[in-house]
């Protein structure tokens, strides 16, 4: 069996630690496991597709047979953690950030597949600190020669307009409080995170080494940037790509994963799936042999769906997804797919025996009969994927595959919906 180390290295999951050699961290020569922290900003009420890399990490060390401890930050969630930021964050009131903390928690436990984990609140300790302890214990331990050498905290400094606050310049503190206490409570020696996050996670280390004269880890992956684009990995056109269904709808999401670019789709199936490497390279070896057919978008957005929002779910929206863009007939979807189907797509009541154009035009296909007339010349116009070519062509009954549905597109990506009235 392969050492943790190798996997994580395998995956890509590993940027710097802190031990000269990761198998330190990771596989110590004496056989004993790590307590683990791994810690959420409460800044939403849901989880987003960057942070569920960090899950996947996690449910590596769950394997292992090591103890993970997942601290939401209901306590330093109230000032907002300042790394990679430009400018101060909006601070929310207690009751939305306690409110984003429960439901992040829920979120969470379904991620890791486990109950056999610990769940903590940092506001239950930061919130009993009496401040000249704090600065007596913390503070003193802290330079602010080097807080001030860190990247984004010299680059907000230059900035005369924004600068950085003294609440922010502090969570680095509070952050190394919270690795001491769970240190003290649980015995936490490792702490993992984003490599934005490994200013935060050296300063937790450095303050238990002083405080304690202990020696405790740290462990970060690179941060997942979109290669084609070179933005941060997590948004679309639409913008944040949630976990809860209630914000982003599983069909999104789906849709979302089997958007990804030829470039980064390898890299995604190893960090944000559980397959194995073997799946992996079988599904890449398909892909680059029939590239069009898009065969390794198509596992990752299953296999990411699936470890999301459950396998039920996502049979439904891969099985509507294949009959919106020509590989599955409208007339195999269930009852239940058919509903999502109209749901997620535009959707257009039209009656039998009417022109074509003219339900191009309704639905936004075409801006005109003119421009819907010289669309089907084009051959820009398909029905049922099937091409159409008659500018006079009527809407029949058998367009319909008893659904009652049809799927009207222009090229590739305008697609609508019709429904027989």
């Amino acid at each position: 069996m392969a050492k943790l180390s190798e996997i994580l290295k395998e995956r890509g999951y590993v940027y710097q630690h802190s031990s000269e050699k990761l198998e330190e961290i990771t596989d110590p020569p004496t056989g004993e496991k790590r307590t683990i922290y791994f810690g959420i900003d409460p800044s939403a009420d849901s989880l987003q597709v960057g942070q569920l890399q960090a899950f996947l990490v996690l449910r590596r060390f769950l394997e292992d047979g090591h103890k993970v401890i997942l601290l939401v930050g209901g306590g330093t969630g109230m000032i907002g953690d300042p790394s990679g930021k430009d400018k101060e964050r909006a601070l929310l009131d207690s009751e939305t950030v306690q409110n984003n903390a429960e439901k992040i928690s829920a979120q969470s436990r379904k991620l890791l597949g486990t109950e056999d984990l610990v769940l903590v609140n940092n506001s239950e300790w930061l919130g009993e600190i009496k401040l000249i302890d704090f600065l007596r214990d913390v503070g003193k331990h802290f330079s602010i020669n080097a807080l001030i050498q860190r990247d984004f905290i010299k680059e907000r400094l230059v900035e005369k307009d924004q600068g950085i606050s003294y609440a922010e310049l502090s969570y680095a503190l509070l952050q190394a409080y919270d690795y001491w206490h769970l240190f003290k409570k649980h015995g936490c020696d490792l702490q993992i995170g984003g490599s934005d996050q490994w200013g935060n996670i050296v300063s937790g280390v450095d303050y238990i080494r002083r405080r304690e004269g202990k020696v405790v880890y740290g462990l970060t992956w690179p941060l997942l940037v979109n290669k084609a684009t070179g933005k941060k990995f997590g948004k679309s056109e639409e913008g944040t790509i949630w976990l809860d269904p209630a914000k982003t709808s599983p069909f999104k999401f789906y849709q979302f994963w089997l958007n990804t670019d030829d470039e980064s789709v390898g890299e995604y199936l190893l960090k944000m799936t559980l397959l194995s490497k073997e799946e992996i390279d079988a599904a890449l070896f398909m892909h680059k042999q029939h590239r069009a057919a898009r065969g390794a978008q198509t596992t990752l957005a299953y296999a990411v769906t699936s470890l999301v929002h459950g396998e039920e779910t996502a049979i439904a929206v891969q099985d509507v997804s294949a009959a919106l863009f020509g590989e599955r007939e409208i007339r195999e979807l269930s009852a239940g797919e058919r509903e999502l189907l109209e749901r997620e797509a535009p959707t257009f009541s039209v009656r039998l025996g009417a022109f074509l154009i003219d339900s191009l035009v309704e639905s936004g296909l075409a801006s005109s009969k003119r421009e819907a007339r010289q669309f089907i010349d084009d051959g820009a116009i398909t029905l049922n994927g099937g091409k159409v070519s008659d500018t006079e062509r009527v809407l029949m009954h058998e367009d319909f595959q008893d659904a009652p549905l049809a799927i009207l597109k222009r090229g590739k990506r305008n697609i609508v919906v019709l429904k027989a009235s």
